[in-house]
């Protein structure tokens, strides 16, 4: 049973379903149950098994027949489902591992492969993150968007899409490290050094510069979140 509390519960049973779906429990060619034997299975509402429904009709992985119901497609194509993004500390922090892992290639790649427009468009998300800063704003879609800028300047149109696919929990765990980092005016001054740092290896094409800078950014962002955790915890 899926507790009724649990957001997103249309999102949780569709992953149930799938792996029922993918571990053989529904097979391919087979009627899924009704609607009202779902409800009673994972004690939902109709309307939750139907917008689960929905998300698997829309992956491929299940079809409707006319008069017939819902059926398994044979040899469905496997869609990629991200759980919905959180904002506690651990979430957060393995959001930052998953960034480190693309985005320090992806910065040593810009800085061998950018052109000036690229080098254009980081440079003003920059310009626009410190006007945003200025207005008191919390920055959080500039600061993505330079980090997309980065990304787009590898050229690989994968690691593009990667990120868009990615970025509504990017921009949840960048939301949470600006707000951290917004308490203390030395974090503040750190974060924009360390983006200047980054832009300039990529300027000025130092690949291993621009991995460094990438990487000491990411690393220095969770060193920050350990930094007020501990503190919020002596505090506490």
């Amino acid at each position: 049973m899926l507790n009724d509390t649990t957001p997103r519960l249309a999102e949780r049973l569709a992953k149930r379903l799938s792996a029922a779906v993918h571990e053989g429990q529904l097979a391919a060619g087979n009627r899924l149950p009704t609607e009202q034997a779902l409800c009673e299975q994972y004690g939902v509402s109709r309307t939750v098994v139907r917008e689960a429904i929905s998300m698997l009709k829309r992956e491929g992985m299940l079809t409707s027949r006319q008069g017939s119901g819902t059926f398994v497609v044979p040899n469905p194509s496997v869609a990629l489902r991200l759980s919905p993004p959180q904002g506690n500390f651990e979430a957060v922090v393995e959001i930052l591992e998953l960034r480190s892992a693309l985005e320090i290639k992806a910065a040593e790649l810009a800085a061998a492969r950018r052109n000036n427009a690229q080098l254009r468009a980081m440079r003003n998300a920059l310009a626009e993150l410190d006007e945003a800063v200025e207005r008191g704003e919390d920055g959080v879609r500039e600061d993505l968007a330079f980090h997309r800028a980065v990304v787009a300047a590898t050229g690989n149109q994968h690691f593009l899409e990667t990120i868009d696919f990615l970025h509504q929990l990017l921009q949840q765990a960048i939301s949470v490290t600006r707000r951290n980092e917004a308490r203390n005016a030395q974090y503040m001054r750190q974060v924009d050094q360390e983006h200047h740092a980054l832009l300039n290896a990529i300027a000025v094409g130092d690949s291993e510069a621009a991995r460094r800078a990438a990487s000491s950014h990411l690393r220095n962002a969770e060193a920050r979140l350990r930094e007020a955790r501990s503190e919020a915890d002596a505090s506490g």
